[in-house]
């Protein structure tokens, strides 16, 4: 995998947007299978706030909470299925998800379910800044791979 792109978001607002926006993206690819999206990084850096902007950019209304003691959240919409899976503490076999072209993934931990991932999906590594400034509490470093 390559690095796309790297931004850098001021808040948890800003990174929803960013997640958000990429989630509008997604919407407009036509593909044969699935599309995956990984995300990466500690405990505590933002990924399920990353999933709920994503979900809010798919046009999912619902509430969207941290699968990590279910371990997945579905929602159906007429043309397509989201998944919001949590690979912490268990190794998720979902590659029948993967088939079809209705379905779309956001996995947290995807470095714990690697041997589950296809060669292309999209991958976010989220991290705080290393600076011990007020800012850097809430900024997030995202880097966009493909």
């Amino acid at each position: 995998m390559k690095e796309v792109l790297k931004a850098v978001t001021k808040n948890a607002r800003e990174t929803e947007k960013f997640a958000e926006a990429f989630a509008r993206e997604v919407l407009r690819l036509k593909t044969k299978r699935a599309i995956l999206i990984g995300l990466e990084g500690e405990l505590g850096v933002g990924k399920t706030t990353f999933a709920k902007g994503f979900a809010r950019g798919l046009g999912i209304k619902e509430e969207m909470k941290s699968p990590t003691f279910i371990l997945m959240r579905v929602f159906r919409r007429k043309n397509r299925n989201f998944f919001h899976i949590d690979a912490y503490r268990a190794e998720l076999d979902f590659r029948e998800f993967l088939k079809s072209n209705k379905n779309i993934l956001l996995v947290e931990w995807s470095d714990k379910v690697e041997k589950f991932l296809p060669k292309n999906y999209f991958k976010f590594v989220l991290r705080s800044p290393t600076s011990r400034t007020p800012r850097s509490r809430t900024s997030r470093e995202i880097k966009f791979y493909a």
